[in-house]
């Protein structure tokens, strides 16, 4: 299985909001941090603050935080956020034409494989995953 790479950089970036504590941050400091294109930053952040993972503050002093406490954001619900699609193969997807699919024995163990990737993730926070300040430069903390 593989994420896209909007859900990479989605935990990319809670990691950092996780890591950096209460502070507000901005998508030019996630940028830097991650050499990432700001565009790709910027759909990512809009797609956690509409999930509420994020929030966004505007105004000249605005930036961003978490939308909670770090140990109640799950990883399982971010991915899940951030994932359009989880079919594996094609006999999972609704326009499933695969002439097998009333005998195939495939679909149960990746469907038993996909149930299993996520009841891993659902057992980790963004807090577990978070790195201590300085390991991403920052002083003060």
């Amino acid at each position: 299985m593989r994420l896209n790479d909007t859900t990479d950089v989605a935990m990319r970036i809670m990691i950092y909001a996780t890591s950096i504590g209460p502070r507000l941050f901005t998508i030019d400091q996630v940028v830097e941090v991650y050499g990432l294109p700001r565009s790709t930053v910027m759909k990512v952040v809009n797609a956690l603050t509409k999930g509420q993972f994020l929030i966004a503050q505007r105004g000249r002093a605005g930036g961003l935080r978490l939308a909670r406490d770090a140990d109640a954001i799950g990883l399982g619900d971010l991915v899940r956020h951030m994932e359009t699609d989880f079919d594996l193969v094609e006999c999972m997807r609704p326009t499933n034409r695969c002439t097998i699919s009333g005998c195939c024995k495939l679909i149960s163990p990746l469907a038993e494989a996909r149930s299993a990737f996520l009841a891993t993730l659902d057992q980790y926070t963004v807090r577990d995953i978070a790195l201590a300040p300085a390991e991403f430069g920052i002083a003060g903390s």
